[in-house]
């Protein structure tokens, strides 16, 4: 008996201590997301800048954050695995390329808008959500931020990655792949990446 007693104890002292490591990540990962939005806040503050130099400062603040090469193979689904090393390499230059400046496109819109997380959600060991609310003096947008977790932390890389981003319900990773998909049932990979680099 004492036997079955201490097994459930120490079930219970596991489930514990798994949850409490998971709230812990959960603690730094919301510190380190909210300073990279007061980080990225501050630069668009800043006067001084101009629209190209403080586009590059955001890039390069955001970047270690999200990871936009996992992005590109996503939006591709199957068809990824059809490209060679160096169409692949081309193709991921282009939607990086693609996606730095439609976050700059964005950011010219900005008023002083606050972001605060009004939730975590941990469906995975290795996925955490953070639901938003972007409010402005006028109105408020729901944005939620995907993060995974490699299995191997990448060079020059946040441990917990960005790889999806829903603004009203509206996923930019599912966006962009079905928008390949349409585009490629009558075109070739090639003609994709020769529009993606006119729209540079």
């Amino acid at each position: 008996m004492r036997g079955l007693y201490k097994k459930i104890l120490l079930s219970f002292l596991v489930a514990f201590m798994a949850q409490n490591a998971a709230a812990n990540e959960q603690v730094q990962l919301q510190n380190r997301f909210l300073k990279k939005i007061d980080e990225v806040v501050l630069i668009v503050e800043d006067k001084k800048l101009s629209k190209d130099a403080r586009n590059r400062k955001i890039v390069k603040a955001l970047t270690p954050m999200f990871d936009f090469e996992l992005m590109a193979k996503l939006s591709l689904d199957g068809a990824w695995r059809g490209l060679s090393a160096e169409n692949a390499k081309k193709f991921i230059d282009l939607y990086v390329e693609r996606m730095k400046n439609s976050y700059s496109a964005k950011i010219d819109a900005y008023e002083g808008e606050k972001v605060k997380i009004k939730k975590i959600q941990q469906p995975k060991s290795d996925r955490i959500a953070f639901v938003t609310d972007l409010t402005g003096k006028e109105n408020k947008l729901e944005i939620v931020y995907k993060f995974y977790k490699p299995k191997t932390k990448i060079p020059n890389k946040d441990e917990w990655l960005i790889y999806d981003v829903e603004i009203l319900g509206v996923s930019i990773l599912k966006t962009d792949r079905a928008q390949f998909r349409e585009f490629l049932q009558t075109k070739s990979i090639y003609e994709l990446m020769d529009a993606l680099s006119k729209q540079l």
